[in-house]
């Protein structure tokens, strides 16, 4: 998708996909960076990580000191990016991991007594951007904010000054609307606004829920979470605990109820708009990665209360060894802990894509069926030129019955199916290579045909 809006291209109504904009963006970004690799989107994963992490040591720095910051950062870095959610990589809810820490950070300013009105409407439009931002890349998460936005405003109509609530309030609405200004400016531009509402909202709302039909209760639906989250505690333990011990330390610790739930209250809300619907993709989990966040931030707390100071205590050599050994002992749970470590050890040679993308060039077309892009469009350096150019998740009768049309016309010089020969195949398309492709749990068989002379 982003190689096709720098390619010009208009998302949506040229090429289907249901994420969204900003998030085009930056892959179109990391496409101009390296067209046939994803470094640009690894340049990105890295400055999302930095910042990300940046946010959590100041929070923790400001609850305790730097040097248990210090020592915390990697702990939690380990935790978060080797865990199973970060299976695959380059999900939106990756990119959105830095504003998503930073409102956190912004949410314990707000629940303080001391908060003067102009820092307060400082802080609502800025996450306030940050819900915006949120919302033109993947709209799921926007859980998160509405708890941010619940327990905020709960805790300023406790102080009774509802002239400062009612201006942050419109702060945070009108600052909200802003990042989404110029990609309403774009899609009139190209008359594609409705081809946003009905590929990025409508179909996200209406046609991706595996269980949000009417066939299923209320109750069975939570019961379907309940179920998820267990499975994610077991796959994720690496940051769940840090989760779990946020939520036994914050009621604890606390002494005012809104600051004990509060990061329950988050998780709970961010949990219920991402996990409703039935779908339980790894990566999913993510935005609740910064609540673990907190556990760190009380973990550091009571670091503190113990006396443990290294200011005063260490010197300033042994300060720098403890920081390494924790360091290198983070990189080391991280490289073990990893879903990713067996392709450390693939060569290029042992990719099927690269065996595959010797049969096409860049000036080529293609066609994708039956899974989303295994990333022959990116090795290749093929632009999308159809609408469906590859099966997407979501199972819409009109990508089939475009696809079988495309097949039909001989619509693109090449089409790779993936676990079966599809139908109408034969009137245009003769088979030139087959492909395995083996993972761990998973294994899959990939057909590229090329079109008939």
């Amino acid at each position: 998708m982003g190689k096709g809006m720098m390619n010009g291209l208009v998302i949506y109504r040229d090429l289907y996909d249901q994420k969204g904009p900003f998030l085009y963006l930056l892959y179109g970004i990391a496409y101009l960076i390296s067209n046939r690799t994803f470094l640009g989107v690894f340049i990105f994963e890295v400055i999302a990580a930095t910042f990300f992490l940046y946010f959590a040591g100041k929070l923790i720095e400001k609850k305790s000191n730097r040097y248990i910051a210090t020592g915390l950062i990697p702990v939690i870095g380990a935790a978060v990016y080797s865990s199973w959610s970060f299976y695959s990589g380059g999900a939106a809810e990756e990119f959105c991991l830095p504003l998503l820490a930073l409102a956190l950070y912004l949410l314990d300013e707000v629940l303080q007594d001391d908060l003067d009105g102009k820092r307060c409407k400082s802080i609502f439009g800025i996450a306030g951007i940050c819900a915006g931002v949120v919302a033109q890349v993947k709209y799921t998460m926007l859980g998160f904010f509405f708890a941010w936005f619940i327990l905020a405003v709960i805790w300023m109509a406790m102080k009774r000054d509802f002239s400062k609530l009612f201006s942050c309030i419109g702060r945070f609405i009108v600052f909200a609307i802003v990042p989404s200004v110029p990609w309403f400016i774009y899609f009139v531009a190209t008359g594609s606004l409705d081809d946003w509402y009905r590929c990025y909202i409508y179909n996200n709302l209406f046609f991706y829920s595996h269980i949000s039909t009417e066939q299923y209760s209320f109750l069975h639906k939570i019961y379907e979470m309940t179920k998820t989250l267990y499975w994610l505690i077991r796959d994720s333990f690496s940051y769940f605990i840090w989760i779990i011990a946020g939520f036994i330390l914050q009621l604890v610790m606390e002494k005012k109820i809104i600051r004990k739930l509060s990061s329950l209250v988050i998780f709970g809300f961010t949990y219920f708009v991402i996990f409703i619907g039935g779908n339980k993709l790894a990566y999913y989990s993510i935005p609740l990665m910064p609540v673990a966040i907190i556990g760190a931030v009380y973990v550091g707390m009571l670091l503190t209360k113990i006396k443990i100071n290294p200011a005063k205590k260490i010197h300033l050599c042994a300060e720098a060894g403890i920081a390494v050994v924790i360091l290198a002992m983070s990189t080391v749970f991280a490289a073990c802990n990893t879903q990713n470590a067996e392709y450390r050890g693939f060569n290029k040679e042992d990719v099927w894509l690269f065996e595959a993308a010797k049969y096409l060039d860049s000036d080529d077309t293609l066609l994708e069926l039956n899974a989303i892009d295994a990333g022959l469009y990116t090795v290749s350096g093929i632009v999308p030129s159809c609408e469906y150019f590859q099966t997407n998740g979501i199972g819409l009768d009109m990508m089939f019955e475009e696809q079988k049309k495309y097949l039909k016309e001989g619509r693109t010089d090449y089409v790779l199916a993936v676990a079966f020969e599809p139908e109408f195949i034969d009137l245009n398309y003769c088979l030139v290579d087959t492909f395995e492709y083996n993972e761990t749990d998973h294994e899959e068989i990939y057909y590229l045909y090329r079109k008939k002379d």
